[in-house]
């Protein structure tokens, strides 16, 4: 999360609802540019330099977002020195303004790594298969929701080395880099597309039960409202 604008609000009226990754067994809070208070969990700063934008027109960039790799590749050698992921089937990045709900996402990924498995596959999850720029349509990781297996964790950790030294990822945001990484490393894509309802992929209204997150959603009250009507479309609540 960043320290200023939007987010740090929108994170604290999280926590309070019990919402996004606070419903999850376990959660970290990671910011950049300093630390936040969210209740009483303190985020953990992120020692990396601001970014830029990228610039299309320059050779090597993929996007015109953030170019926030090294802040992600600094990030997951914090969460990996931790080693709370061993713990759990699957470890999730979830951005603020994305509308998460924990309890669908475990229904879905059941099947690829049941609970009672401690040694499953190496897996990641592709949310989107739209093409930009005129290439091939294919799966493809977009970062409001990545979603990876304990040992597609364990194959970043032992040898994600290999990607900072041999992909050309200066230019690149961070999900970019971490699909072509988990490539690199021969972790297996899952097809997830039908997971997310995300506006720069596929939209969906919040009232659809089978997505597991929706994106973006920059205004509290907004996020709430789609939060809310998600939950009462499921039963969860009750509408006057």
């Amino acid at each position: 999360m960043r320290t200023s604008g939007f987010e740090p609000d929108l994170v604290r009226g999280q926590y309070k609802n019990k919402a996004s990754i606070f419903a999850c067994e376990e959660y970290s809070l990671y910011s950049h540019g300093g630390i936040v208070k969210v209740g009483p969990v303190t985020s953990t700063e992120i020692p990396a330099p601001d970014v830029n934008k990228g610039n299309l027109s320059k050779a090597g960039t993929t996007t015109s977002s953030w170019l926030n790799t090294m802040i992600f590749q600094e990030t997951w050698k914090l969460i990996l020195a931790e080693d709370t992921w061993w713990n759990h089937a699957w470890t999730v990045k979830v951005d603020p303004d994305a509308v998460f709900f924990p309890h669908r996402l475990r229904v879905k990924l059941y099947p690829f790594y049941p609970a009672d498995i401690t040694d499953g596959p190496a897996l990641f999850v592709g949310n989107c298969d739209r093409s930009w720029n005129n290439e091939p349509t294919s799966l493809k990781l977009f970062g409001s929701l990545e979603v990876f297996s304990r040992n597609a964790m364990g194959m970043y950790k032992a040898f994600g080395d290999r990607c900072n030294e041999e992909l050309d990822w200066e230019g690149w945001g961070e999900d970019f880099f971490m699909q072509n990484c988990l490539k690199l490393l021969k972790v297996k894509m899952l097809d997830g597309v039908g997971f997310i309802g995300d506006n720069r992929c596929y939209g969906a209204p919040c009232t659809d039960t089978t997505k597991v997150a929706f994106h973006a959603f920059k205004d509290t009250q907004a996020y709430f409202d789609c939060w809310g009507q998600s939950r009462a479309a499921e039963g969860l609540v009750q509408v006057d």
